[in-house]
């Protein structure tokens, strides 16, 4: 009897030893068998989220709403700044059909706020010169000075062919009959009435020169807002420039100002501005003696 037992206890703890539950095998075969599942062992899952969250995160694309509404709303203010620009333009398109070689020869709302009175000196007389001289013609002015070097011998060499040129189209005996070149100095220190007087003479004989103090060709200058300044040192009293604005003013036999031309504005240009405004004035005249 002590034998049987003894050869059930060997074979009992012999089908033991070789289990399966005691190899890596065995113990996930046993951990199914007894319901415990994979729970004492490293479980690894994935999850699929379907909430709003998840929805967010997958619109986080190269381009979203945000972005979207934020090029819409830029490309909006392109269009609109584009429109304001070119009504500018064609604006301004329009506003050259009443201008004259690119300046404005009509002015809205009544007269300019350019020229006036002033009161000078006639280099070629030494007499008191003012704007009641000029009535009755019409004059081309420039103001400058006569040690500039290239510039004011330019525009007093057109301002003179102008002259010339005026003068023949309307078959007028004298140039003053017609326009008369004026040239007024912004460097009276300098231009004293001996100097000025031979300066004009060498573009035109009828040129009329103007100087006085330095307060009363600063009045006239400031009545044509016309720019000037001594350059480099300014206590130099001899050997200096003067950089100024290169404007020439017409103005009618009535003392107004009409229009002005630059120095882009070719001798054709002016003479044919000239002739129109003179003619203009003219034809006004005629139909009001008439009235």
């Amino acid at each position: 009897m002590f034998r049987a037992f003894t050869r059930r206890r060997a074979r009992a703890l012999a089908l033991r030893a070789s289990s399966p539950s005691d190899a890596p095998c065995g113990r996930v075969f046993a951990a199914v068998r007894d319901g415990r599942g994979f729970g004492a062992t490293t479980t690894t899952s994935t999850s699929y989220s379907t909430s709003s969250g998840g929805r967010a995160a997958a619109n986080k694309g190269p381009v979203g709403w945000v972005s979207l509404a934020l090029v819409s709303a830029t490309g909006g203010a392109c269009l609109v700044l584009y429109d304001r620009e070119r009504a500018r333009r064609v604006e301004a398109v329009r506003a050259a059909k009443t201008t004259g070689n690119g300046f404005q020869t009509r002015v809205a709302g009544g007269k300019a706020a350019v020229g006036g009175p002033f009161a000078l000196v006639d280099a070629k007389t030494g007499k008191r010169f003012t704007d009641e001289n000029l009535r009755g013609k019409f004059a081309l002015l420039y103001f400058g000075f006569t040690h500039c070097p290239d510039i004011c011998p330019d525009e007093l060499e057109k301002v003179a062919k102008v002259t010339e040129a005026t003068r023949e189209a309307l078959g007028a005996a004298k140039a003053e009959d017609a326009l008369v070149p004026v040239f007024i100095t912004i460097d009276p220190a300098r231009d004293d009435a001996k100097r000025t007087r031979e300066y004009v003479k060498e573009f035109h004989p009828e040129m009329i020169g103007l100087t006085g103090t330095d307060k009363t060709c600063g009045e006239a200058a400031r009545k044509y807002r016309v720019y000037y300044r001594k350059t480099g040192d300014e206590r130099a009293t001899k050997d200096y420039l003067v950089d100024h604005s290169i404007i020439t003013y017409l103005i009618n036999p009535d003392g107004d100002f009409v229009t002005f031309y630059g120095k882009n504005t070719t001798e054709e240009e002016v003479t044919s501005s000239v002739l129109a405004h003179v003619r203009e004035y003219r034809a006004a005249n005629a139909e009001k003696a008439s009235a």
